[in-house]
């Protein structure tokens, strides 16, 4: 077992790491192409659609039972089914937010403020999209578009946890809202902005299916296969491109921001994922250590000592020393193993395996070398950068290709991941820093 976690983990290649970036204009015509065949896949809905419609009124609509059409509302209203998610989603948009209400160094004028910035520097109306604040501690942002037919809007928002608000200074947000704004806008795939169509397929050949085979249980699986094939058609965009969109949506951030700021919130950003990674091995660490307390325990306490925005190590430290004192009574419910096998399904003996190889790669992560760089230069807020500054960064991940800018997997090979790594994104934007202006 040990000789297999050996050779699973994450090593970088003896050519180095790859740090080519694409080219903005390839980017562009790859994302014109793909909306292309998304076209094509439009088509044939509405082929399907039109052809099922004639069928079933060919046959006068002599429908007998009721199962086809609750096949029909299973279909045709599972489309939207995500969207209770973010209905439901604890968020406040910001002009609800209490005037006195602090995340760092901004308030609720100050991020209004902001985001009216950015929407005229994107050329946006003010009011093209609501931004929300949801109480989260990872440091990310999302966002969503979903339209009934392109032009008619049924949910638009940018999403900014609150850790992401607390860690970024003005500039770096403002990239961080371009960022997502182009997920909204520019980069939002055709596919994503007809679910209206999506809605009349799923719902018409769910009804056709099961009129022809009249049988509960079609009427269940039918339209369940159907929602399942949809989202793969819909997620087709994503698939082709991930890595490709995300670069011209950080393309985006910079237009709204200026390239320095982008830079910037990258490195902030990516400085923090690994500090937390660095405290999520901690949990592993308690647990083989003896400590009394049950996984279960150990992530509450984790969760209760990370803070919003930037994690002080010796603070966590003091924090989760205080919880998993407060928690020592509760102890001994739950095993690791056990646990890890409620969350992943898993036998009892493959999850403590789970358990013992994630620890290890977090360990591996540790002996990664890293780039021989004074990292706090660039860690400590957009107005500490200057285009010579940049142009170093760059140099040193240039010429030592052998080394990693933050100990993260996805920084080795991010070539199975939906993000490129924060490596290529700094390169990318600093490739192409001709398109932006430095600062706004």
């Amino acid at each position: 077992m040990m000789a297999q976690m050996e050779e699973e983990q994450v090593h970088i290649p003896s050519e180095g790491r790859r740090l080519e970036t694409p080219a903005r204009d390839a980017l562009l015509e790859h994302y014109a192409r793909t909306d292309s065949i998304s076209k094509g896949a439009l088509a044939f809905e509405i082929i399907v659609i039109a052809g099922l419609s004639l069928w079933l009124l060919g046959r006068g609509l002599q429908v007998t039972s009721a199962l086809p059409w609750l096949a029909l509302a299973l279909g045709g209203f599972g489309v939207f089914r995500w969207f209770l998610h973010h209905v439901f989603l604890n968020k406040k948009k910001l002009n609800e937010i209490r005037p006195d209400a602090q995340f760092g160094i901004h308030n609720r004028d100050s991020l209004l403020a902001l985001t009216r910035r950015v929407f005229a520097q994107l050329g946006l109306k003010p009011d093209a999209a609501p931004v929300f604040v949801i109480r989260a501690k990872d440091v990310n942002a999302h966002a969503v578009r979903c339209e009934l037919w392109p032009g008619l809007h049924l949910f638009n928002g940018v999403f900014l946890n609150r850790s992401i608000l607390h860690l970024l200074d003005e500039p770096e947000l403002a990239s961080v809202v371009g960022h997502e704004l182009g997920h909204v806008f520019p980069y939002a795939p055709l596919l994503s902005r007809c679910y209206l169509l999506h809605a009349a397929f799923a719902g018409i050949a769910s009804f056709a299916i099961t009129a022809r085979l009249e049988s509960a249980a079609v009427a269940i699986l039918a339209p369940l296969a159907i929602l399942w094939a949809l989202d793969w058609v819909i997620a087709f965009p994503h698939l082709r491109l991930s890595r490709g969109i995300e670069f011209l949506c950080d393309d985006f951030g910079a237009h709204a921001a200026g390239l320095l700021p982008a830079l910037s919130c990258e490195m902030k950003i990516a400085a923090e994922q690994e500090t937390r990674q660095k405290l999520l091995l901690r949990i592993f660490e308690a647990r083989q250590q003896g400590s009394p307390l049950n996984l279960a325990s150990l992530a509450e306490a984790y969760e209760a000592a990370v803070p919003f925005g930037k994690a002080d190590p010796q603070e966590f430290e003091r924090e989760f020393q205080k919880f998993v004192g407060q928690k020592k009574s509760a102890a001994g419910r739950i095993s690791l193993g056990g646990f890890l096998g409620f969350l992943q399904d898993a036998p009892s003996g493959a999850a403590e395996e789970g358990a013992e190889e994630l620890a290890a790669e977090l360990r591996h992560l540790q002996d990664l070398p890293l780039l021989p760089l004074d990292r706090s230069l660039y860690e400590r807020g957009s107005k500490g950068w200057s285009i010579g500054l940049a142009e170093r960064l760059t140099r040193e991940i240039e010429s030592c290709p052998q080394r990693v800018l933050f100990q993260l997997p996805v920084e080795v090979d991010d070539r199975t991941a939906s993000h490129p790594n924060t490596t290529r994104r700094v390169l990318y934007l600093w490739r192409n820093q001709a398109h932006y202006p430095v600062c706004v």
